[in-house]
């Protein structure tokens, strides 16, 4: 009996000392020019807030349904057969499809919302961003004069508040081992602390980078961009002597929710970003590791099929913990999780993290219009 007891005792002290973890965190920095996504966001801020006082019931079954689309996806076969009769017994597929109707469409829930934007804010295509509330104004004014203490032109405080934001976010907030960023265009490796190293995608698209803690991980390689939509590494885990590969990857957009037939093309709208994440994952099979991590901006929902790409070349996300919205879609008006963060490993698992002291649509906390994710990954 002493001797069984012992057995026990060492192996659980062996399996807790050959056990590692580490965390990850995938963040859009908002960089797109004129610093639309930041200004998009605190018009947000205050729509997003009156849509929800306006429609709580909606906005919460909304979330409810990303949710269970995502365990039909990726949970064990008999999770996913009881998720799918929720979502049959439920009529979640009309329901989906009613939520989440182009405002153009006949009694689409969303026109409304839509039509608010374009009144509140100029389209992304349109420069110079000029916001038409004034409320908003006020607030995200007060706001950059409060960091910046200057009397500069409008757009050097709105530069000058958000490098200064983002060093404290660096530095504070995002304190995990392995940093995912896209459209990362206005950072570069002052604003991170000095234990970090940084690479960024040389490209001239929106940049990807990746930044790393070295005190656990170390560069054995720099992959490189990957089509002008990812950028990738190779690491080694310090603790453990693991090999990981790590992709930061801002997918081509489409619809978020469906796929759709573009007129012009005869293709799927998103076929492009669909080959981007193909050539990714096979990439990275090719070039092999222990672990292999994508953090990335997919530019679609748990609704959408391009996320079959990542079940079904072996990578797992976490379905169950802390989904809360990233994004909020610009036509639809509705808050959505776009941003992902994937694992492939015969051993390693995945739990979501939340990041709580960054806010969606939150001038105050963030340099985007993207909240980030976080995860910790167990082997």
């Amino acid at each position: 009996m002493k001797l069984t007891k012992y057995l026990v005792v060492l192996f659980l002290s062996f399996s807790l000392l050959t056990a590692a973890e580490f965390t990850i965190s995938s963040y859009n920095c908002g960089g797109l020019s004129n610093h639309y996504d930041y200004l998009r966001a605190s018009v947000m801020q205050k729509l997003m807030q009156e849509r929800y006082l306006a429609e709580p019931a909606q906005m919460a079954l909304n979330e409810e349904i990303q949710k269970l689309a995502l365990k039909i996806l990726f949970a064990s076969e008999v999770e996913k057969q009881l998720a799918q009769q929720e979502w049959e017994r439920k009529g979640y597929q009309h329901v989906f499809e009613e939520i989440t109707a182009a405002p153009t469409k006949s009694n689409s829930l969303n026109a409304i919302w839509n039509q608010k934007v374009e009144s509140l804010i100029t389209s992304y295509k349109v420069r110079p961003v000029v916001i038409h509330d004034q409320e908003v104004i006020q607030v995200l004014q007060d706001h950059l004069n409060d960091l910046t203490r200057t009397d500069s032109d409008f757009q050097q405080q709105l530069q000058t508040a958000r490098a200064i934001m983002a060093k404290r976010i660096f530095e504070h907030h995002l304190k995990f081992d392995i940093l995912c960023l896209q459209e990362a265009d206005y950072l570069d490796a002052t604003l991170f602390p000095a234990h970090y190293e940084v690479r960024f995608a040389q490209t001239d698209h929106s940049k990807n980078g990746i930044a790393w803690n070295t005190q656990r991980f170390e560069l054995i390689e720099t992959i490189g961009d990957i089509l002008g939509r990812a950028f990738a590494v190779k690491l080694r885990d310090k603790e453990t002597g693991k090999t990981v590969l790590v992709a930061s990857g801002h997918l081509t957009g489409c619809n978020p929710y469906r796929v759709e037939l573009n007129e012009k093309t005869s293709l799927n709208d998103s076929a492009k970003g669909d080959s981007e994440l193909q050539t990714t994952v096979n990439l990275f099979d090719q070039l092999g590791a222990d672990l292999m991590l994508v953090g990335m901006d997919s530019n679609v929902t748990s609704l959408h099929p391009r996320l079959t790409i990542l079940k079904q070349s072996g990578y797992q996300l976490d379905y169950e913990h802390f989904l809360e919205p990233t994004c909020t879609n610009p036509y639809q008006v509705l808050n959505t999780r776009i941003d992902w963060i994937a694992v492939k490993s015969t051993q390693a698992s995945v739990t979501n993290i939340p990041v709580l002291s960054i806010g969606l649509n939150n001038i105050q906390t963030n340099i985007s219009d993207h909240k980030p994710v976080a995860a910790k990954i167990s082997y």
